[in-house]
């Protein structure tokens, strides 16, 4: 009876692993980065904007047709001159995606994806720092969005694919 007992023990442990393992397996891997020290992406070097208050990253580069390029969010007080006023403590969050060729960066797009002012939420954003509903594509970058009066869901990808960066809303 005890081996039986111990058997089952070590099976829910081994299920419980597994559920935990895939809950992490489709978490963003967009994380905060210490906005006071240098930026390192694959041996490409950026300096962070002194006003920032928050920066994420998934500290990768990706590569759309043939072309190198990175992401990097960063948030920005809402009304740094107004701390009391409405949104006084909140935050401005914008999606820039640079270019890379030959370890220099180019600031090719910026979105914004969250801001107190505009009412603008990321659809993954219940909790702070998750920016899972901001993907990579073969195409480019998708991001999800939910608005408020009514909390409706705006999705849009930039396609990088193309000469030009361009911003496409879908369905």
């Amino acid at each position: 009876m005890p081996i039986q007992f111990l058997r089952d023990i070590k099976m829910k442990s081994s299920w419980l692993f597994l559920v935990c393992l895939a809950c992490t397996a489709g978490a963003s891997e967009i994380k905060e980065l210490d906005r006071w020290s240098p930026l390192v992406i694959e041996s490409v070097n950026i300096a962070p904007d002194k006003y920032l208050i928050s920066i994420h990253s998934d500290r990768k580069i990706h590569t759309i047709a043939g072309k190198k390029y990175f992401l990097l969010i960063k948030g920005y007080e809402s009304r740094p001159g107004y701390p009391l006023g409405r949104c006084g403590a909140g935050q401005e969050i914008y999606a820039d995606i640079y270019q890379v060729n030959n370890k220099k960066t180019v600031k090719v797009q910026r979105v914004m994806i969250v801001s107190c002012r505009g009412s603008i939420e990321q659809l993954s954003r219940g909790e702070e720092g998750n920016f899972s509903s901001i993907t990579w594509t073969e195409k480019g970058v998708t991001f999800d969005w939910i608005l408020p009066p009514n909390f409706t869901n705006l999705k849009a990808q930039l396609n990088l694919d193309s000469d030009a960066p361009e911003l496409v809303f879908l369905p």
